[in-house]
């Protein structure tokens, strides 16, 4: 067998499997999401637990108390528990592709407007806070694990909207003639997507690590004095930003398909759709939803919220241009899944 027929059948086996697995699980992972915050929010209204939302106004509902976000908590995962169960059971593609347009809108409202920016600062922060648990790095030892655990929770919503939206299109598929959609339409817009993709974040990342440099690239001196240590946790997130804007560029890159050959083992071989898609969708959703949440914080005059004064625009404008990064990190990746199972074909 030649070599570009064994590269065309792992490829095309690559395929097979990572949709099998993708869209295997993504129904379970928004069973899971919809039972445990089901459970959760149904103990809350009880009084037998607190309330597993904390109002924040860093948040597209933050102007809701604790227990009516539990609420409406209840009512999402009822809706989702309904709809995946009419998903196993739904025959005709009318009633396929009603109910599977009704799991995407429930799973966005859940990944964007329920999930806040806490979902992007816990994928932020989490480097730093690994370094922090073998005493290394500027949060050794101010850890606090609080705030970690209440921007899991954002991170737990974020990912069970997102299995909700993949359930939802699953069913699309199926009710599309020969029961799948047609990915290959999104592959021309990897280009401009990913270059959007690309120049926002690191837009962001300049200004955090201007300040590190002890430069007050759109905010005061006397904000930047006032940070002291807190400007490496910037030039945390900063690094992070930069890390993904260059993986982001694998998405239309022959590195992002193939290994390097010199990887043992594996060099050479296919790259996983699902090794760029999952992370992928991922941060775009959680990018999306944090972009909302300071457009929500604008609209209601709660950048003072926001370390800084209001006309620290460094502090805060970026982050205005964060739900086109999300929406650009997305397309991205539908362009990359239709770029790649139109080779696999």
């Amino acid at each position: 067998m030649r070599r570009s027929e064994l590269v065309e059948m792992t490829a095309l086996m690559d395929r097979t499997q990572h949709r099998s697995v993708v869209l295997r699980a993504a129904p379970w992972v928004a069973g899971a999401w919809a039972v445990v915050f089901g459970a959760l929010v149904g103990l809350a209204l009880l009084g037998r637990a607190p309330d597993p939302w904390i109002p924040d106004a860093a948040s597209p509902l933050g102007a809701l108390s604790g227990t009516q976000m539990s609420w409406v908590l209840a009512v999402l995962a009822l809706l989702a528990l309904v709809t995946g169960g009419a998903a196993a059971n739904v025959r005709t593609p009318r009633t396929t592709r009603a109910t599977g347009w009704l799991q995407v809108v429930l799973g966005l409202v859940v990944a964007v407007i329920v999930s806040d920016v806490r979902a992007l600062m816990f994928l932020g922060y989490l480097p730093q806070v690994l370094l922090a648990t073998v005493g290394l790095g500027p949060g050794a030892g101010q850890l606090e694990w609080g705030l970690f655990v209440d921007s899991g929770v954002a991170l737990a919503h974020a990912a069970g909207g997102l299995a909700l939206v993949v359930a939802g299109v699953s069913l699309l598929g199926r009710a599309e003639p020969g029961g799948r959609l047609d990915w290959g339409r999104w592959a021309r817009w990897g280009r401009p997507a990913v270059a959007v993709a690309v120049v926002v974040p690191i837009l962001y990342a300049v200004t955090r690590i201007a300040w590190t440099l002890d430069v007050p690239l759109g905010i005061s001196r006397e904000m930047l004095d006032d940070l002291g240590e807190g400007k490496w946790a910037g030039f945390g997130l900063a690094a992070f930003a930069v890390v993904g804007a260059v993986l982001t560029c694998g998405l239309v890159a022959r590195w992002g398909e193939v290994f390097w050959c010199w990887v043992p083992g594996i060099g050479g071989r296919p790259i996983p759709v699902a090794m760029a898609l999952v992370p992928g969708i991922l941060v775009a959703g959680a990018v999306t939803s944090a972009g909302v949440s300071f457009w929500r914080m604008a609209i209601a005059d709660d950048l003072w919220t926001v370390p800084g004064a209001t006309s620290d625009w460094g502090a805060w404008a970026p982050e205005m241009l964060w739900p086109l990064w999300g929406v650009a990190l997305a397309v991205a990746c539908l362009a990359y899944l239709g770029r790649r199972t139109s080779q696999a074909r």
